[in-house]
């Protein structure tokens, strides 16, 4: 049977239609294409229903990947509409705790990772012809990674897969020739919006306070229709909504953001009462995909909230930053998009074009931890994988971290799963969840487990009245509507996952955390202080209202990032929780020996047990076997650095030689066997201690027994028998001088700077002792000139030069006329270069003779 859309349904035209012909014949003809098309175009409703009956679809279905939850739900509701059928029927969706579809569904509309799911579960993605990337320009995550993936499909299994990307606004051009897709265009539908420009009025100012005062300006002016206003986050809206009901009569006021159920998500997007007004208070879940009848004015705050990651911490936080200029084109076009209408920015005209001109892909500011697992369980390498944006590499090698920590690699493979990182990824969870949830089922533990990482994931969090996670999952329970439509039905499918049975024993919400975050446990810094140390060395504090304050040890699944860290939600950790994870995740704790002595020289030696950074509990140790004296030396090196080593001239020069031959020599290939020059910083020499330092050590008992180490040894002992030839030969302890002497030239004895080229080795000699020499010194082949300082005969200096020839030309005569009276003694002849050198005096030189 072939379906066609309801005549009337489709009686008003959209700016698509007439591109739907050549999106066609594009598809017919190629398996990637590309449509851009402007806001109110009619793109995700109309394109699939067009496609639906294309012969290369042959009954095949059509994925749709939309990155918002609602917008998938109003696109499926309204193409069903327009078939006059139900959702669920020919055009249904899935999304997170929700779906619509049936065994005669041909259009699937999806959101978040399930597209990835699927194609996890199925690499071949039998059964669909046409995946459909909508409102790509959004650079979702799922999205790019998504493409990635579908993309490699095509390529390697399913060459007759078509793709096709939509956007409103994005950077074609690069997209079309990674795909080698023809590009289409559409015109949107959108009428005139007028823009006003409405400043906060200094840095004092409040925003919901100003953003309030412009919507009453906007209710005030004669401009129609209802107001849909972007604000950054959930808070704003809820300062805003106060203000306006305290204000306003006769206008309803109705938030919409994703911690919202689908019924009040309805109410603001229904049209207002007869007869009344309405206010929409939005994050940018309202952006694009989603037409809201009766707007005719918007207020742009010009704002939004994105999680951004630190790498360096492993904080992810919400950051409120300016969004782009394609983001206010996107806002503004809401106002336009049934009549004229109006916009009003939350600032200066002038910085609207200093804004970035398109949304900051989402995978730049991401944990990647959940991408890489994907990646490792889809056994591709990375760089096999169509990227428009690549993935950071210092958030890459934090995932990997993050998975081995989680015991998820194996060990003689460090981008291989191992049995327990498949199961974790075969559950469709973040890694850090999906680890804990297997380990709680080991533990009888999965069924409160899974109520309680829904909760987690899924409670408000302006419903949050407690940072004590088990307190917040009691008060959950209590909470009926939430708890049965979003808590229970999630907890459900993971407990139906694990195939688990009910919890044996009493649930322990530390011990979940904390196999979900080993990086986060956290020890107490001191009996009365609210200040806690990480297991991955950090610091944080609780808040002032914190439930935690008797707790030791905490277990962190909630921080925000700042000066300090703030502990937002936790759960205590006692002694049994510690032993039961070390029986779960040996890997995460250690033994550490330190070694130390009191202040009469006694040794003192302990036996750390610790887990991360944190020592959890210490034991004395009466005597110390060999092997333990070693660990020992190197955990109190790289606690306590190198100074305490016998560091004298001839070792600091040694040290600062190879320094030298380091900078210049590595890129000569200097050692025929290959082998380089060692970097000889501090932070270089204590990351290799067993290559140079600890044979020499062996016999240390204690600190006084460092004085008797060699250090010239110990550092020659990096450097190979040529290299130390070659080191003797361009960078030279000593330099033999016209007179014959050899004197030791002084280098720049701080091994963690380069040499400086404005303070080279530098050659104090006596001026007559380098009468003759018509050259300038210099070592490494006379890449680095030597900073000669001539001397008078009482060692004093005379000239500083490192450019002997100009000094015998233009300089020496002053020299020799101020130095002839005052030592006479000693030969100063007229012509440098052709007098012998020496260091005797003139009486000397003639007994000689």
């Amino acid at each position: 049977m072939t379906l066609s859309p309801a005549p009337s349904l489709l009686s008003s035209a959209l700016p698509i239609d007439p591109v739907l012909p050549e999106l066609r014949a594009h598809l017919c003809a190629h398996t990637n294409v590309l449509l851009s098309a402007e806001p109110g175009a009619g793109k995700t409703t109309r394109v699939p229903l067009a496609l639906l009956n294309e012969p290369w679809l042959a009954g095949q279905k059509i994925i749709m990947l939309e990155p918002r939850r609602l917008a998938a739900r109003n696109a499926a509701r309204f193409m069903a509409k327009q078939l006059n059928e139900q959702t669920g029927e020919t055009v249904g969706y899935r999304i997170r705790l929700e779906q619509k579809i049936s065994a005669t569904t041909r259009i699937e509309v999806v959101t978040e990772g399930i597209l990835t799911r699927m194609l996890q579960d199925d690499p071949e993605l039998s059964g669909v012809g046409l995946i459909i990337f909508d409102e790509f320009h959004e650079r979702n995550l799922h999205s790019d990674l998504a493409l990635a993936l579908a993309h490699q499909c095509q390529q390697l299994l399913r060459p007759e897969l078509r793709l096709l990307v939509m956007s409103a606004t994005l950077d074609t051009d690069s997209l079309g020739d990674k795909l080698q897709a023809p590009l289409l265009h559409s015109t949107g539908r959108s009428f005139k919006v007028k823009h006003h420009y409405r400043p906060l009025p200094n840095n004092n100012s409040r925003l919901a306070e100003h953003c309030a005062s412009v919507i009453r300006e906007a209710l005030n002016s004669h401009h129609e229709g209802d107001v849909l206003v972007f604000l950054p986050g959930v808070a704003d809206i809820s300062r805003v909504q106060t203000m306006l009901q305290e204000t306003l009569s006769g206008v309803l006021v109705a938030p919409l953001h994703g911690q919202l159920s689908d019924s009040e998500q309805k109410t603001a997007l229904a049209p207002a009462p007869a007869g009344q007004r309405k206010v929409i208070l939005a994050t940018n879940i309202a952006e694009s995909s989603l037409t809201i009848d009766g707007v005719r004015i918007v207020v742009d705050s010009g704002l939004e909230r994105r999680m951004s990651f630190s790498p360096a911490s492993g904080i992810s936080q919400l950051q409120t930053r300016n969004i782009s200029q394609a983001s206010s084109v996107q806002r503004a076009g809401r106002a336009g998009r049934q009549a004229e209408g109006f916009c009003y920015r939350l600032w200066r005209e002038e910085e609207q074009s200093r804004r970035e001109p398109h949304i900051r892909a989402e995978i730049l500011d991401a944990d990647l931890a959940p991408l890489l697992l994907e990646l490792l369980h889809w056994g591709a390498d990375l760089n096999d994988l169509l990227w428009l944006t690549p993935p950071p590499v210092a958030s890459l090698n934090q995932a990997r971290q993050v998975l081995a920590q989680l015991g998820m690699l194996q060990p003689d493979a460090p981008l291989r799963l191992n049995e327990h990182g498949q199961r974790c990824a075969a559950l469709g969870l973040e890694p850090r969840w999906a680890h804990a949830l297997l380990c709680a089922r080991d533990l009888d533990m999965a069924a409160e487990a899974c109520e309680l990482v829904a909760v987690l994931q899924e409670w408000p969090h302006k419903q949050r009245h407690s940072d004590d996670a088990g307190r917040l999952l009691s008060q959950a329970r209590r909470q009926h509507s939430v708890w049965n439509s979003r808590i229970k039905p999630l907890a459900q499918r993971w407990q139906r996952q694990l195939q688990a049975q009910a919890s044996a024993i009493p649930l322990d919400c530390g011990l979940i955390i904390a196999l979900a975050f080993p990086d986060r446990i956290a020890q107490k810094r001191s009996a009365n202080a609210q200040t806690f140390r990480l297991s991955g060395g950090s610091g944080a504090e609780l808040q002032h209202n914190s439930d935690l304050h008797n707790a030791d040890y905490l277990a962190i699944a909630d921080i925000s990032g700042g000066q300090p860290d703030r502990i937002r939600l936790a759960a205590a950790l006692d002694n049994n929780s510690l032993s039961r994870l070390q029986e779960a995740a040996p890997q995460l704790f250690s033994e550490r020996t330190e070694i130390g002595w009191n202040d009469s020289g006694q040794l003192k030696a302990l036996q750390h047990r610790c887990l991360g950074q944190l020592i959890l509990s210490s034991k004395p140790l009466p005597a110390l076997s060999a092997d333990d004296w070693q660990q020992a030396w190197r955990d109190y090196f790289r606690q306590c650095g190198l100074n305490d080593l016998p560091w004298q001239d001839d070792a600091r020069t040694l040290r600062s030689r190879m320094a030298l031959a380091a900078q210049y020599l590595n890129t000569d290939n200097a050692d025929a066997d290959g082998h380089r020059w060692p970097d000889v910083s501090d932070q270089a020499l204590l990351q290799r201690l067993d290559d140079w330092l600890m044979p020499f050590c062996t016999k240390a008992r204690n600190l006084r027994d460092l004085n008797k180490v060699t250090l010239n040894d110990a550092l020659l002992s990096l450097l190979s028998w040529e290299q130390q030839q070659q080191l003797n030969q361009h960078v030279p302890g000593h330099w033999q001088v016209a007179s014959g002497s050899r004197i030791a030239l002084q280098y720049n004895n701080d091994p963690n700077l380069s040499d400086d080229p404005d303070q080279p080795p530098l050659l104090a000699v006596k001026l007559q002792e380098m009468f003759g020499y018509e050259g300038q010194p210099a070592i490494l082949n006379g890449r680095v000139p030597l900073l000669i300082h001539l001397l008078s005969p009482a060692r004093r200096p005379l000239q500083v030069t490192r450019d002997l020839p100009h000094f015998w030309r233009h300089t020496y005569a002053e020299v020799r006329k101020d130095m002839r009276g005052r030592y006479p003694k000693h030969p100063w002849p007229e012509d440098p270069l052709s007098a012998e050198a020496t260091a005797l005096t003139k009486r000397a030189l003639s007994r000689r003779q």
